[in-house]
């Protein structure tokens, strides 16, 4: 058992596992479910804390900060939202610097871990073309479109052929009295004095657009 803390604790492989643990790690927060990719980034910390805590080059304080990390990842995994899997994901990387204080070459492996880890996630993002999971649930990237389905409120189509009176200027903007209900309403640009018979030719989403009506048509 000494001797596996021993190789673990080798330079080369320590260089080895930050690399891999932090470029699958990187890997793991572009996709929205756990996969194997995390499981190897687990694996290689693990090691790495494990065999640095045995043979007394890594304090019980950034254990500690590592396992709240991967328990706040696995709290996100069922409360979507973002906030707390970056918590994480800043927890992480705090108990890897803690880690790093005890021992000059970890701050160098680190290092090159990093930089593994940032070409990594510049390779998803600009030539896989893929998005942070964790971003895309604090940041609403999809446009919403009626087309698809989005209506943020009750569209007002029922009240198109509607005839009524403007209770305010209409500049092109202002209120108006449709079948005794009063309405937000907008021209298509005119300028029509209060108390004037309007009708609504179209609504664009909350946009109720109406015209004044000519003189010989009769108000309903």
């Amino acid at each position: 058992m000494t001797g596996f803390i021993i190789a673990l604790t080798h330079p080369f492989l320590v260089a080895l596992l930050l690399i891999v643990g932090s470029v699958t790690f990187v890997a793991q927060l572009y996709d929205a479910r756990w996969n194997w990719k995390g499981t190897i980034s687990f694996i290689c910390f693990f090691l790495f804390f494990s065999s640095h805590l045995a043979a007394g080059l890594t304090s019980v304080g950034a254990i500690i900060l590592f396992a709240i990390g991967l328990i706040l990842l696995v709290i996100e995994l069922f409360v979507p939202g973002g906030v707390i899997g970056f918590a994480g994901v800043g927890t992480l990387v705090w108990s890897l610097f803690l880690a790093a204080k005890h021992s000059p070459f970890i701050t160098v492996s680190l290092s090159v871990a990093f930089v593994s880890a940032l070409i990594m996630g510049l390779w998803l993002n600009r030539v896989a073309k893929k998005k942070m999971a964790l971003f895309e649930k604090i940041v609403l990237t999809d446009e919403q479109r009626n087309e698809r389905g989005y209506v943020s409120h009750e569209a007002r189509v029922d009240l198109i052929g509607k005839r009524g009176m403007t209770l305010t200027v209409l500049r092109p903007a202002g209120t108006a009295l449709i079948h005794e209900e009063r309405v937000d309403v907008v021209t298509e640009g005119e300028y029509i004095e209060r108390h004037r018979p309007v009708e609504v030719v179209y609504v664009d989403g909350l946009k109720i657009v109406v015209r004044e009506c000519k003189k010989e048509e009769e108000v309903i």
